[in-house]
């Protein structure tokens, strides 16, 4: 999922007989420079069948050192009972320096106390050399492949816990490419790092819940691929409804970088629920 997206899997909040839907929005900034606008939704199309789609914009960096990126996805999962499947689409990043097509696929088991996922994805990139930094244009084509788990036990009433985590493996040495330096414009900010070159990302969390709202604490870690900078954040998010039909979800984040140093960031997001 996108940096600039909540946390929060949508499906789970459409109804069961398929025609309800969830429709969302939000904008994260922190203070390395990095902004985030994001749409989301979730469309119930049949029983236990649902469609999702998502898109968002992120800006990093200054000057020489700022990155434009788009991400769009797209989504259909099922519901087997009490395995399912899902499988996705995406595309992500700035077609002037470095972009990727991405397919998803996961396989999950899911009851009333416990979930389990087993998450497969590959990313195609494109990098390009432009002229304005080199004499010709070149592109450079290479793919990452990568495994993961995602887990969620409700350990009572009101507390559950998420451990999730992915490790990429890439069908050449990043950093024997002519030229790299430039793309250590992504590992400027928290969010130009989470959809970009990564050798592995994991996060364990918690969550308690107070009738309709939840307060949830996460630890979070990435590794860029570039340089092999790290990255350990501490998350915290409040969701509250705000109305029958509408929820706020409220993100704090504070992170300990390699490359950008320590910084904060803040996130809110809507959602709208109808059937």
């Amino acid at each position: 999922m996108c940096a600039a997206l909540p946390g929060l899997l949508l499906a789970g909040f459409v109804h069961a007989d398929g025609h309800g839907y969830v429709i969302g929005g939000g904008a994260e900034s922190d203070t390395a420079g990095g902004r985030a606008v994001s749409v989301f939704a979730d469309r119930g199309l049949a029983e236990n069948t649902w469609l999702t789609g998502a898109a968002a914009r992120t800006e990093t960096g200054r000057g020489p050192l700022s990155l434009d990126t788009l991400y769009v996805d797209a989504g259909l999962d099922h519901w087997f009972d009490p395995a399912g499947v899902r499988i996705a689409a995406a595309y992500w990043g700035d077609k002037d320096i470095l972009d990727s097509v991405d397919l998803r696929g996961s396989l999950y088991f899911r009851n009333d106390t416990v979930s389990l996922s087993l998450d497969y994805e590959r990313r195609d990139f494109d990098l390009t050399f432009s002229p304005s930094l080199i004499a010709d244009t070149r592109t450079v084509e290479f793919y990452a492949d990568g495994i993961g788990l995602t887990s969620r036990v409700q350990a009572g009433k009101r507390v559950s816990l998420t451990i999730n985590g992915m490790s990429y493996q890439y069908s050449r040495d990043i950093n024997l490419q002519p030229r790299i330096e430039i793309l250590r414009i992504l590992s400027t900010s928290r969010l130009s790092l989470m959809n970009s070159l990564i050798d592995y990302r994991y996060s364990a969390g918690i969550e308690f819940r107070f009738g309709l709202q939840s307060v949830d604490f996460r630890l979070q870690s990435w590794q860029t691929a570039v340089d092999q900078g790290r990255v350990n954040s501490l998350a915290i998010g409040f969701l509250t409804p705000v109305s029958d039909r509408t929820d706020m979800e409220f993100r704090f984040a504070y992170d300990e970088s390699e490359n950008f140093g320590n910084t904060v960031s803040l996130a809110a997001y809507l959602y709208y629920f109808g059937g």
